[in-house]
């Protein structure tokens, strides 16, 4: 870690489009579990009520269009709950500053100054979109990669972080 490299201070405003890649990244598992369980249900309905293999081979197509739908109607869902969220968010949409030190990651956002200490740093995974240096399981703070050096951000992660906690690329 050279002295250049540190403080490195950028600022930055999160996107819907940001927020909403975050969060389908977030439900995914939960919509292929859905799909499954609902054919698995309806698998189970039809070979109750028809013990013949044909029957329930003939309606199999049925029961796959039926757990697509629905896990379609979910995602469509997901979408409506991530766009309202993000619309009444104001925390969301604020601009953030972030200064990345030897302590630790300075935020601020608004008139509001947080310090979060490398060891309080949970994991830090990669998306399309975004940085997500996550504190707890569903607690992080989302870091926009239009907003930052790539390559300058990883190397600081590298040097203050240990190598299980970095899932990025």
């Amino acid at each position: 870690m050279t002295e250049k490299q540190l403080p490195y201070k950028f600022s930055f405003s999160i996107s819907y489009k940001e927020y909403q890649s975050l969060t389908l990244a977030h439900s995914k598992n939960q919509l292929i579990f859905l799909s499954l369980f609902i054919f698995l249900v309806f698998t189970a309905t039809t070979w109750i009520k028809s013990s013949d293999f044909n029957v329930m081979l003939m309606k199999a197509p049925i029961g796959i269009v039926v757990s697509l739908a629905l896990t379609f109607f979910m995602w469509l869902l997901t979408l409506y709950k991530a766009r309202r969220v993000f619309e009444s968010s104001g925390m969301l949409k604020n601009e953030q500053t972030l200064t990345l030190s030897e302590d630790g990651i300075q935020m601020t956002i608004d008139s509001n100054d947080s310090l979060i200490p490398w060891n309080d740093v949970a994991k830090v995974t990669e998306s399309k979109h975004l940085i997500i240096v996550y504190l707890a399981k569903n607690q992080g703070v989302l870091i926009s990669k239009n907003a930052v050096d790539i390559a300058r951000l990883k190397t600081i992660l590298q040097s203050f972080l240990e190598s299980n906690k970095l899932r990025i690329k």
